[in-house]
């Protein structure tokens, strides 16, 4: 019974969470629709955000597509990506979007509430990311033609509440970054824990979201955008760029230097 209830508080977090979690589709050569990537939709001072990884969308950042009310819409609105001289490891994209896109496709947007920056966690039980992969959104599995309708399914993969990576072998800061470290073994309760294929494609831009205690379902709350997975020594480690960050971003992107953690805006 014990592992029954369990598994149900982790279905239960993975249906909150993936109510906020959005497919980033755009048309291949065939004119069709193709999931590549994931986002998430978030409110910023009153304004709404679609938020990815920028190399998601560096090179194409028109013609892209997300779930709306069951079916596929268009994503327009002004575009800042972040970018430095080599290597983007800060890795963001932000298109601003307008309230009525939000209220005609029944956006689920990711309030202040709901971020890791309005609360406190000192111990938190683990962390999850989300995201749309594509080796489980096939082309001719994400659309139901007859009725015109989105079909495909997002997923939840949880990580360890600690990192014990070098951030410095990847690039990365802890200031800027949050570290994710899956593998195989026992949770805290003796249960075995199973890993998924990693790095799972189509994950890029996902939500990476913070979980204080796993008997509160409910409370969950986003901690930064999913940028990059590694396999090292058969460990997965896994980045994303801190929420505290993104906000500075969007909110000020013309004061952004050409630093090793602060990125530059580019329209």
């Amino acid at each position: 019974m014990e592992d029954d209830n369990f598994q149900q508080l982790i279905n239960k977090i993975s249906t909150n969470i993936e109510a906020f979690t959005y497919p980033l589709l755009r048309v291949d050569s065939k004119d069709l629709p193709d999931v590549y990537a994931s986002c998430v939709f978030v409110e910023i001072s009153g304004k709404f955000f679609f938020i990815t990884a920028a190399h998601a969308i560096r090179d194409h950042h028109k013609g892209l597509l997300t779930r709306g009310d069951g079916q596929l819409v268009d994503i327009e609105g002004a575009t800042t990506l972040s970018k430095f001289p080599g290597k983007d490891h800060f890795d963001i994209a932000a298109i601003h979007i307008a309230d009525s896109f939000v209220k005609e496709n029944k956006i689920e947007v990711v309030g202040r509430n709901k971020f890791v920056t309005s609360v406190k966690v000192t111990n938190p039980h683990s962390r999850v990311v989300a995201g749309y992969p594509a080796s489980m959104n096939k082309q001719n599995k994400i659309l139901d033609k007859a009725n015109k309708r989105f079909t495909g399914k997002s997923f939840c993969y949880f990580a360890f509440a600690e990192f014990n990576g070098d951030y410095s072998l990847f690039q990365k800061s802890p200031n800027v970054h949050v570290g994710l470290e899956f593998k195989s073994g026992k949770d805290d309760k003796g249960r075995q824990i199973t890993t998924p294929p990693w790095p799972p494609r189509g994950f890029s831009g996902g939500g990476s979201w913070l979980i204080p205690d796993l008997n509160h379902p409910e409370n969950f709350f986003l901690e930064g955008i999913f940028i990059e997975g590694h396999k090292r020594a058969k460990r997965m480690f896994g980045f994303s760029t801190r929420l505290k960050h993104i906000e500075d971003f969007i909110s000020q992107p013309h004061n952004k230097a050409l630093q090793s953690d602060r990125p530059t805006a580019g329209r």
